[in-house]
């Protein structure tokens, strides 16, 4: 795989992670829920769908090749996405 490439995947990794936190954080009421049933029902179709987002991602972009750095770069944007999150809230809240 080109360098080219490997820039896209992990850019598309990073961003990727963003959403993800965003969504987590969007459904966080449903899936934290009393009801075992909407528990069951949101977080299989959060990884569902999240899963299927990414690999057609990496299919588009990489020929579908999943690296570990991929995963790492998802994780990274994840933990990002928080620390931005918890500044922004501090800074409203002042």
């Amino acid at each position: 795989m080109d360098i080219n490439t490997q820039f896209v995947t992990i850019g598309i990794s990073f961003l990727f992670g963003i959403i993800f936190s965003l969504q987590l954080s969007l459904t966080y009421k449903f899936i934290y829920s009393d009801k075992k049933i909407y528990k069951i029902i949101f977080t299989f179709l959060l990884v569902l769908v999240n899963t299927l987002l990414y690999f057609i991602l990496l299919k588009k972009f990489n020929n579908g090749i999943l690296h570990p750095y991929g995963i790492l770069f998802i994780i990274v944007g994840f933990i990002v996405e928080i620390f931005v999150k918890t500044l922004v809230v501090k800074k409203l809240h002042k």
